[in-house]
Parts: C-alpha cells; structure tokens; sequence
C-alpha cells in the first residue's frame, strides 16, 4: 500500500511532462513500466526491440524526478559504447529540451556548471578515468544521481569477456558492476538490450548485481522484416549486381541500403566493386566534380574519418545523397535510421544476436523491409547453435527457428512469401500457390558450376606465375610517390595474387576468374588468363578489347580526404588526389 502515494505522484509527474514536452505519439506500455521502476529505485532489465523507444525511458527520468520532487537537480549517468552513438543521443536529448553532455567533449568545469541532465561516457571513461569515477564519488553527485544507464548491455559478455583464449575486446564492459561501489548504495541500473537471448540474460543481471530486478521484455520479432538466406560463391560479388542497377536506375530516389561485412577487408572489396560497377552513376546526378558530399555510397568502419562518417549518418538520418554504405557493425548500434529499406549481411555473422542488431536497422518506420544474408562460407567464428540453424534453413522456417532462442512459441509470418526465403518457397497464398515473385535479392546465382578442366601444376610453374602477378602489379603503380595504398591505386590485391594461385588448377577462362576470384576489373582477369595461357599453353587465348573505364579506379578522395585544408579554402575545389596535390603545389608557389 506504501507505494501508492508514489505511483500516483509517477502519473501525474508522467502526464504533465507529456504534455509539455508534446512528443506527438504516446508511450508504450513497457515504456512507461521501465520509466516508473527506474525511477523509483528499481534495478531494470528491458529488453525491447530495435525502433521502440529505449532511449526515451532515460530521457523522460530526469524530467519525471524533478516534478515528483525527488531531487532539485536530478542527472542520470549513460555507459555507451561508441563516440557515434553518444554523439547521436546528445542531440536527440537536446532536442527534447534536455542538458546533455559527453565525457571527453565537455571538461568537468562543463558539467558541473551545466546543472546537465544527463551525462554520456564510455566504460572506460567511467571506470578508468579517475577524474570522472571521482565525480561520481562526490556528494552533490551522489545526493542527484537517479540512476546508472548501460545501453547495449549485451555487450557486457560480447566485448568484455575472453573467448578461446582470445583477450577481451574492451575489458571495461565486463566491469561495469564496479559502479555499484562509487555511487550510493540504493542506485538503480538500467539495462537496455534489443537482443540478448534467454541464456543471456541472467549472465548481464549477475554481472551488474541484479536482486529483484524489474523485467520488461517484448518480442524482438517485427514481422515487418522478410528475412533472406541465399547461398553464394565465396569471393563473388554478382549478389550485389542488383544493388548496382538499382542505384543506376533511381539515382537519388534509391531507397536506403546498409551492407554489413565481417572484416574491414571485405568493407573494402565491396566498396570498390561497388564503385567500380557504378562508374559515373556513383555520384548524384554524375556529379562531373565527383565531390565526396554527392557520393550515392559510402563506407563506415572504425578508421573512417570523423567527417566523413559525419556525412553518411546525416544523410541516412534524412534524405542526403548517400543510399548505400557498405559498414562493419560500428553503423547502427543505438542509432535511429527509420527509413532503411534492406539490410544486407555479406557473409554470416557471428550469432544470432548478431544477426538480429543487423537485421533490426531495418524497417523502423513500420514499412515491409528486407533482411538478406549471403552466404559465403562457414567460418570459425560462427557460433555453434547458428551452424546448426543455418544447415537446417532450407528445411523449415527461418524466422522460427531464430527467435526461438530469444523467447517461446514463435510463429511464422502469414502468408508466407512475407516470412522468410523457406517460406516463400512453399507459400500457397493463393489457389494456385504463390504469386508473389521471388525478391530481385535473392535471384542472384546460388552456386558457380564446378570447373570442366583440372590441370596438374608444380611448384615451379607457381612460383612463375606469383613472379608474372607481381610484375604486372608493379607496373600498373606510377612513378611517383604513393599516397594510399597500392591496393587501392590499382585494384590489383596480394589477396587477388593469393587466390590466383589457390585455383591455378582450376583457371581456362574469364568467367571463372570473375565469378571466382576478388578481381574488380576485367582487364585485370584477362591479364590474369593471359599469363596463364603463356605458363601452360592448353585452352585457346582471345584478346578481348573493353572500354576504358572498366575499372574506376578507387581514388583516395572518394570519402573526401581532400576536401579542404585546415583553412577551408584551397583544396574545397579538388576532385582528386592529383588535383589536390597540385593545388598544393601551386599554392606554395604563389605565397
């Protein structure tokens, strides 16, 4: 009964900030649990889907609390684990009126000046920086913290545990319970997740010393969301033709597009194959400047420069030129992109969970969306209950036996052309079957045919035919100094080399070096059979003549790298890291 007064005091505080702050839609129902037991000193575990709302939960908190009476200046702390997204929520809060600060952006001064409502840092920053823990240790900290956030608490087993011998990848994560001993005894913790399965979830509420803790949990199966699993040769590309006609065919109005790698490698090849098929096309309205602002493509990773990644989340976040990015997970944690149309997974990744943060930047707004994974091969990094699900996706539901590990009772979309590729395939929507064609996604070839020749090749004729790769490689380099990576200056890789020589006995022809082998240009594979014919001389040679751009070559300023100077003057007119350079040059000259 002691828990009335507050419940009623929690409404009525609730409904006033509401309608002040006039969001235009109402909180859902877990929303508003979470908000309430927070607030009210309980720990919380939600795990809410992607799209839903999370962040306003800690949001609202401050607002809330103030108006209950329960501090003159109550702050909430975030643990976040990436600058990007803790960039984002800085500016969404401050569009909610809030006073929003970032550890390392804004100096202690700053905050303790700012009366801020909220205060966002890595777990590093909170754990390893003493002048921060010991912010949070002093009593005009201690008397108005409401609470401790950590966002994307999956992260605590994912990034701050060891595996297979392997050292954790940010050790901090693991620690976060640590917190519990700098602040006062009492403060709650809220966990956010849109993923962590039901094994899971108990090792997140131990490590941050969970008792009695509130659950709000709600499916994170959107069955807006058609889910794709196609097989494909390893080293292809032709699964992302139709991204490229699409691009081509809409210009600007091309919907929106993430593609997920696993390496920043393959971010690489895949933005350069992407690049090179497009051509011209691969700037807005064939942008005669190729200024990096009108790029229809882009690449996001943890090297990207802060600039350019600046450009592709505004872009994404509205309606800017950029359509597809080609990105390592570091795109979309936490993030809000709602108008995202496909997500594509090249390669599998390492979990299921993994594959639901991926999938779920997808369809935010409501609108039916895509979530294709390519497979291209099972590496050890799959875990392996995902193994296992994907041997068996040509035999039943995708979608089932996914989300089964993430709660109970899980059904299949209806009809079934909506659920997933296995589903499609024996849909019977109408009387006749289906009618819904087969996604332009999934109608890329599954397998390359096995070679109709093998020749037997010695270790000689291999080293010869290494020496001949890397003579032509060097020849394709200017004579001047390189700025960039070779790789990149000439589209000719030691890893194209590598697998050149991994199927020398299988190599008669320029379709099987296409379809088979990381090679952007078809020049280069005609130099590739070339050298083949000349080293064994047993298939019939033709020289074929192709256009001059067949192969674009990547050049260094296509993220804008040259851009402008320190100044902003001189180099905002280059196109190019030749222009750039002798801007540069003429420029010194002329002071």
């Amino acid at each position: 009964m002691a828990a009335a007064p507050e419940q009623r005091s929690f409404e009525t505080a609730l409904s006033s900030t509401l309608e002040d702050l006039d969001l235009g839609f109402s909180l859902k129902h877990e929303q508003i649990e979470a908000l309430k037991s927070f607030i009210l000193k309980k720990d919380v575990f939600a795990a809410l889907p992607t799209g839903y709302g999370k962040s306003l939960i800690y949001q609202l908190a401050p607002v809330v609390a103030k108006r209950m009476g329960l501090s003159e200046n109550p702050l909430v702390v975030i643990v976040s684990p990436l600058v990007a997204l803790m960039e984002d929520q800085v500016k969404e809060a401050s569009k909610l009126g809030l006073t929003a600060m970032q550890l390392g952006v804004h100096t202690l001064k700053d905050i303790r000046e700012a009366n801020c409502q909220l205060i966002f840092g890595s777990p590093e920053a909170w754990l390893m920086q003493s002048k921060w823990s010991e912010m949070l240790s002093t009593k005009a900290f201690r008397d108005n913290l409401l609470g401790i956030v950590v966002d994307e608490v999956h992260l605590i087993y994912k990034w701050g545990k060891a595996d297979k011998g392997n050292k954790a990848f940010r050790e901090c994560f693991a620690k976060l319970g640590e917190l519990r001993s700098i602040v006062k005894r009492g403060t709650p913790i809220l966990a956010l997740t849109a993923t962590a399965d039901l094994d899971s979830r108990a090792i997140i509420q131990n490590q941050l010393h969970f008792e009695d803790a509130t659950q709000v949990t709600i499916s994170p199966n959107r069955k807006n969301i058609r889910f794709g699993l196609i097989k494909v040769s390893s080293h292809s590309f032709d699964c992302l033709d139709w991204i490229v006609r699409e691009l081509k065919e809409r210009d600007t109005n091309m919907f929106q597009v993430i593609i997920y790698c696993r390496t920043l490698t393959a971010v690489g090849r895949v933005f350069c194959y992407l690049k090179a098929e497009l051509g011209e096309d691969c700037w807005a309205d064939k942008d005669p400047q190729r200024r990096a602002e009108n790029l229809r493509i882009g690449m996001f990773h943890s090297h990207t420069l802060p600039q350019n990644k600046r450009r592709i989340l505004d872009s994404f976040g509205g309606d800017g030129p950029c359509r597809v990015v080609v990105a390592t997970s570091a795109l979309g944690m936490g993030l809000n992109f709602p108008k995202i149309s496909h997500v594509v997974m090249y390669g599998v990744p390492e979990d299921m969970e993994a594959i639901l943060q991926e999938a779920g930047r997808a369809g935010r707004d409501g609108s039916l969306s895509h979530a294709v994974i390519y497979r291209l091969n099972l590496n050890t990094n799959v875990d392996e209950g995902l193994r296992t699900l994907l041997k068996n996706s040509s035999k039943s539901c995708f979608r089932k036996a996914l989300f089964s590990h993430f709660e109970n009772n899980v059904e299949s979309v209806e009809p079934g052309h909506l659920c997933c590729t296995y589903c499609h395939s024996v849909c019977s929507c109408t009387s006749a079957g289906c009618d819904m064609a087969v996604p332009t996604y999934e109608q890329a070839p599954l397998e390359v045919s096995a070679p109709v020749q093998i020749r037997e090749v010695t270790e000689d004729q291999k080293d010869l035919i290494q020496n001949l790769l890397h003579n032509y490689k060097l020849s394709l380099i200017p004579e001047t100094h390189l700025y960039t990576n070779s790789t990149y200056c000439t589209g000719f890789s030691d890893e194209l080399i590598n697998s050149v020589l991994e199927h020398c006995t299988e190599i008669f022809d320029l379709n099987f070096i296409m379809n088979n082998l990381p090679v952007f240009s078809k020049k280069h594979a005609q130099e590739i059979l070339r050298i083949f014919f000349e080293v064994f001389e047993d298939f019939k040679f033709t020289e074929l003549d192709f256009p001059p751009d067949d192969f674009v070559v990547p050049d260094p300023n296509y993220m804008g790298y040259f851009d402008e100077d320190t100044e902003g003057n001189v180099l905002s007119r280059c196109s190019s890291l030749e222009s750039g350079l002798s801007a540069l040059s003429t420029d010194s000259q002329n002071n």
